[in-house]
């Protein structure tokens, strides 16, 4: 259901204000609400976010070289806050030395790529023998240092006035021209008229060999010194854990920094406005008395302006299942929380799809020691949970309408799988009810009849919220005059209906006969009175005919509930493919090509069937959901709401105890 939302105020002492926001964060019922239009900067805010950043990059860092969480590890830690707290010193500690290194080792790779970037300039000129200092120009000589393309080398030679050295034979090769002062301007501008680039010696009383060796000489200390730092950082990689702990504990003081932004201030009082679930009032105050009496504290339902967060609260069956309406979208907060609704649906739906009894007790035992390793919290939990009830719902449709593994009573597969399909019907089960293979009909109308009351169903639970807000005319010409129709079309044409698809169902004229005149008296509802807001009687009429022509967009929703049918099917095709490919190998000609192929085939048999677990259960959570968002929500939700986010301990690393 969903939780009727409180506005509350808050009026206290700023001498309480710290120990009242840090118990409402311990409670985390409370979602402040912003009184200030501009929140002025706040230098605390910028330097414990500046100081979560530099703990965060701590982590990143040491992370790769941290000892590998166990997959038998909790997803979250539980841990006190207060020893967290005592932890904080010593971890911040951590971090500036990591932090230290870390600019060391960028400033050491910085400088390393600029050597690099150095000595690849000076390579070319490695047979200059002189020093570079020494190729400069004097009052007689001037030099021009570059790179010539071997296209212009005949050019340069065939200048009687110029002195020209090539230094290797590349294409653009490294070039010294000198000549007299006095020809300088004219050799710059014949030098212009060649693809010539001009270079620049760095600064060296070296030859290039020679700086280049020195250059070497640094690297090797560089990379040394890196190697230094690299084992500094990594000796920090134990300190990874306590570094995830008061990361959480910087992200909670950071929290309560920016509600204290969102508060309105005066000289000695500061006022809190915020949303708080109806069932929360109590213990929210209870936390402001735990810290003072000298505070006001009202409450009151909210306005017709205001837009509370959208918050639902169920049974332990239902509550998993928030997360697959969350995915879809929150309930509008006046609104019907479907979860409910939806709940049996799902899970019904789910393992009629995967309808396999085998792999219905894998999902479930999969998922319960998942939740039972790892305790996820969150969406991971409520979706392992949805996994768990849908893993149960498989195994049982699996013993009525499936198989075991892709072994069903039809032996099909070979090898010794014949003799476990020769025992399953030999006690019959696997399936009990009615076999997809051979009775497909049978199969599809089953999925047609779930889909139809799966439909019906969201047209009364909308009639049900009509009638409890007095709106009796929605609930009957809208809502009840659908239920009508529908069932009165398909309880009496069901026996025509069967006869087109081969088979034979009786049903008396005293049942079918009132169940057409059930859908005319819809169909009539609906043609009178869906136009009846319309102030013209052409409008009333055009209402009705358009609401009637959706019969349409009916009949398309319950064709799509024949996914069922084919996901389910699909299922035990496809283990049963695996099976007989496995059963093939099994059957050798000689005894060691058996025990070989016997290997082969459990070590396949393993892999293929976890294979089509995963890869259908997948395909059944995405379709079930599917059908409950479209077929089933679209005829009673209201979506748009918004997610109820109070200030609380919001942790990634470690679960907080009280």
């Amino acid at each position: 259901m969903i939780v009727p939302m409180k506005r509350v105020t808050l009026a206290a002492m700023q001498a309480d204000e710290e120990r009242l926001l840090q118990s409402l964060q311990r409670a985390g019922t409370v979602e402040i609400i912003s009184l200030s239009e501009e929140p002025l900067s706040d230098d605390q805010l910028e330097a414990i976010s500046n100081r979560l950043q530099k703990i965060q990059d701590s982590m990143e860092a040491i992370r790769s070289f941290a000892p590998k969480k166990s997959f038998l590890s909790p997803q979250k830690r539980e841990k006190a806050l207060s020893d967290v707290q005592a932890e904080s010193d010593q971890a911040n500690a951590a971090a500036d030395e990591i932090e230290t290194l870390l600019h060391r080792k960028a400033s050491l790779l910085s400088e390393s790529e600029k050597i690099v970037a150095q000595k690849e300039d000076l390579l070319p000129w490695m047979e200059l023998t002189v020093p570079m200092s020494s190729v400069k120009n004097t009052k007689r000589i001037h030099y021009f240092v570059g790179f010539c393309a071997q296209k212009d080398r005949q050019k340069l030679e065939e200048q009687d006035y110029l002195e020209t050295q090539f230094f290797s034979d590349a294409t653009d090769a490294p070039t010294i021209v000198a000549c007299l002062d006095t020809d300088a301007r004219v050799t710059q501008n014949f030098l212009k008229g060649l693809e010539w680039t001009d270079y620049a010696f760095p600064k060296s009383n070296d030859t290039p060999s020679g700086a280049i060796r020195k250059l070497d000489l640094r690297l090797t200390e560089i990379q040394n010194e890196l190697s230094q730092v690299e084992q500094q950082i990594v000796s920090h990689s134990e300190q990874l854990e306590l570094l995830e702990n008061v990361a959480d504990l910087t992200a909670i003081d950071r929290d309560r920094i920016e509600a204290k932004r969102e508060l309105l201030h005066t000289h000695t009082t500061f006022v809190l406005e915020g949303w708080v679930r109806e069932d929360s009032v109590e213990r929210t105050e209870q936390a402001i008395r735990d810290v003072t009496e000298a505070y006001s504290f009202e409450v009151r339902d909210p306005n017709e302006e205001e837009i509370p967060p959208s918050v639902v609260k169920n049974n332990k069956i239902v509550t998993p299942f928030e997360e697959v309406q969350t995915l879809y979208s929150r309930p509008d907060p006046y609104g019907i929380d479907g979860t409910p609704y939806m709940t049996p649906f799902y899970i019904l739906l789910f393992g009629l799809m995967l309808s396999d009894t085998g792999y219905g007790i894998l999902l479930a035992l999969g998922a319960l020691a998942y939740i039972k390793i790892k305790k996820p919290t969150g969406m991971s939990g409520g979706i392992s949970r949805v996994l768990a009830w849908g893993g149960l719902s498989t195994a049982v449709w699996g013993v009525f309408v499936g198989s075991f593994f892709g072994i069903s009573r039809t032996p099909a597969s070979g090898a010794i799988f014949d003799y476990v399909s020769a025992f399953f019907d030999k006690i019959g089960i696997f399936p009990v009810w009615l076999d997809p293979m051979t009775d497909s009909m049978e199969m599809l109308a089953l999925c047609m009849g779930l889909g139809i009351l799966h439909m019906v169903a969201g047209y009364l639970i909308n009639a049900m919220e009509c009638f409890k807000r007095g709106d009796w005319k929605s609930a009957i010409f809208d809502q009840i005059s659908w239920v009508l129709i529908i069932l009165g079309l398909v309880i009496g044409f069901l026996p025509t209906i069967a006869s087109m698809a081969g088979m034979t169902v009786e049903l008396p004229t005293v049942v079918t006969q009132p169940a057409v005149i059930c859908a005319l008296v819809g169909a009539a509802l609906i043609l009178i009175f869906k136009g009846r807001n319309s102030p013209k009687f052409f409008g009333k009429i055009t209402g009705g005919l358009g609401e009637l022509y959706n019969i349409t967009g009916v009949l398309s929703d319950i064709l799509s509930y024949a996914r069922l049918f084919a996901l389910g099917i699909a299922t035990g095709v496809i283990g049963q493919v695996f099976n007989t490919l496995c059963g093939m190998l099994m059957q050798g000609k000689s005894l060691p090509m058996q025990i070989l192929g016997g290997l082969l085939s459990v070590i396949l048999l393993i892999l293929l069937h976890t294979f089509n677990l995963a890869i259908n259960t997948l395909g059944a959570f995405v379709h079930c959901a599917r059908l409950q968002y479209v077929e089933f929500y679209g005829k009673f939700y209201e979506a748009g709401g918004r997610a109820f986010q109070p200030l609380a301990y919001n942790t990634k690393h470690i679960q907080v105890t009280k």
